[in-house]
């Protein structure tokens, strides 16, 4: 019972009131409704774990189309559990991020300054340079740079890392529109944070199918200072991470961290009823109880577009939705 492609969905809560202003939002960066749902309060209970009505808009970007990924699902509540994630740091148990690339990084970011500038809970970083090669080759005129720009932006309705590459592409991972106002790409990749001390990839292998993305194999990290910046670390803060791919895909990626510090346990603020990014979907051939070991609140039925559907925790605590095929 594995996936059939990379990551499907991002998945997005606001309360009601909030649709149209988010729908603006998601449009500014192509992603543009190609189906709605609902369910009741009851029904959303059953599914969700989340007594409240529900109504929800599936955004479809033009680079989705390639490999059905990189979309995003918001769900619309009648009544939210609570605040969500927000702006929390990166690397805290629980949290999650979305990632997409773009051609003008410097475009997003200036625009994104004055964004939603009058919530204090917010967090823009400021524009991180990684070299890929390790230790970074100097920057001259005759040597420009190789490698990728990063932006992250964190407020109570989300969670995205812009990224741009610079110097070099890479087929396939994130398929840009240039038609855009921002010229980016659909969802590319998925951010999972494991408990402190806890790096497991295992689950995530042999049950969804996944396996190492290239050049993407379990190591450690955090002692460079782009990672600093980017991921919010003090000195000394170091990870262990692993790239994950469908087979045959090579968008729709999924990152798994484990800190080796101490973190805040914030799973229960990424799950359904919360506000903001609480939840991802793969695609499966079929949805099946028993092909899903050691999850726990397993539930199944009929999700807000009426199809086939899974939610369960993984073994490291992540709510997780499927979607029949």
């Amino acid at each position: 019972m594995s996936v059939v492609s990379g990551l499907h969905e991002f998945v997005f809560a606001t309360h009601i009131s909030e649709r149209d202003r988010l729908l603006q939002f998601w449009s500014q960066l192509g992603f543009l409704p190609e189906r709605e749902g609902s369910l009741t309060a009851t029904e959303s209970e059953a599914l969700y774990g989340h007594a409240a009505a529900l109504r929800s808009v599936r955004l479809k970007h033009s680079g989705s189309h390639a490999h059905d990924t990189g979309l995003v699902r918001l769900q619309c509540w009648s009544d939210l559990a609570g605040d969500g994630l927000g702006a929390r740091k990166p690397l805290v148990t629980g949290s999650r991020w979305m990632g997409m690339y773009t051609a003008d990084i410097l475009e997003l970011r200036d625009s994104l300054g004055d964004y939603n500038s009058d919530v204090s809970d917010r967090w823009l970083s400021e524009l991180v340079s990684a070299p890929l090669a390790n230790p970074p080759p100097q920057v001259t005129w005759e040597s420009p740079f190789v490698g990728l720009r990063e932006t992250l932006y964190f407020d109570p309705d989300g969670r995205i890392a812009f990224i741009q590459r610079g110097g070099f592409d890479r087929s396939g991972f994130g398929t840009i529109d240039q038609g855009l106002p921002y010229k980016n790409s659909e969802g590319s990749h998925a951010n999972v944070v494991q408990p402190s001390n806890a790096f497991d990839t295992a689950f995530y292998k042999t049950v969804f199918g996944l396996e190492s993305a290239p050049y993407g194999e379990a190591h450690d990290s955090g002692d460079e200072p782009p990672t600093q910046r980017a991921l919010r670390l003090e000195a000394g803060q170091l990870f262990r991470v692993e790239r994950l791919r469908a087979p045959d895909c090579p968008t729709g990626l999924l990152q798994v961290y484990s800190p080796y510090f101490d973190t805040e346990d914030c799973r229960e603020l990424s799950q359904p009823g919360q506000r903001g990014l609480t939840g991802y979907s793969y695609r499966s051939r079929m949805i099946d109880a028993a092909a899903l070991p050691n999850v726990t609140d397993y539930r199944s039925g009929r999700n807000e577009f009426g199809e086939p559907a899974c939610t369960f925790r993984s073994p490291d605590g992540y709510f997780w939705m499927w979607v029949g095929d």
